[in-house]
C-alpha cells in the first residue's frame, strides 16, 4: 500500500482512520461521506503524530473508497457504501500501533530529514551539521 504512494501517503491513513472508527464504535460499514470524515481527522492524527505535515493530507476523493478494495480493507457493499474487512477489524489495536510508525518509517526512508527542515531549530541544525552557515540567526 505504500509502495504505490507517490506523492501523499492516502491509503495508510485511510486505514488507519477507519480502524480508528471502529475501535471507537465497532462500525463496519461505511458511506464515503464517512469515509472523508474519517480520512479528515485521521490527517490530524498522524500530523500530530509525525509533528509535520510532508507527504500527508491529500484532497479526498470518493474514488478512494472504492480503490480501497484492491488493499483488501474495504468492500463495496452498495452505491458509495463499503464494509470494513478483516484484519482491519480483528487486530484493530496491533494495527493501532503499528500503522502510524510504518507510515512514519516510510515517510523517513522516501524523504530523509526534509520534514525536519519545518522546524526552524532543526533547519539550522542541519544546514551547522552539513558544514553550511546559517545566514538568518
Amino acid at each position: 500500500m505504500l509502495k504505490d504512494s507517490q506523492t501523499k501517503v492516502i491509503a495508510p491513513v485511510i486505514t488507519f482512520g477507519l480502524r480508528n472508527a471502529h475501535e471507537k464504535t465497532g462500525q463496519t460499514q461505511f458511506s464515503d461521506s464517512e469515509i472523508r470524515k474519517i480520512y479528515d481527522t485521521a490527517v490530524e492524527n498522524l500530523k500530530a503524530f509525525l509533528q509535520h505535515d510532508v507527504h500527508i493530507g491529500a484532497k479526498y476523493y470518493d474514488a478512494y473508497g472504492s480503490r480501497m478494495s484492491r488493499y483488501h480493507v474495504l468492500r463495496p457493499i452498495g452505491h458509495l457504501i463499503y464494509e470494513l474487512l478483516p484484519p482491519f477489524t480483528d487486530e484493530a489495536e496491533k494495527l493501532a500501533r503499528w500503522i502510524p510508525k510504518r507510515i512514519k518509517q516510510h515517510i523517513t526512508e522516501l524523504l530523509g530529514i526534509v520534514p525536519l527542515l519545518k522546524d526552524g531549530n532543526t533547519s539550522q541544525t542541519c544546514r551547522v551539521a552539513r558544514g553550511i552557515s546559517a545566514i538568518n540567526s
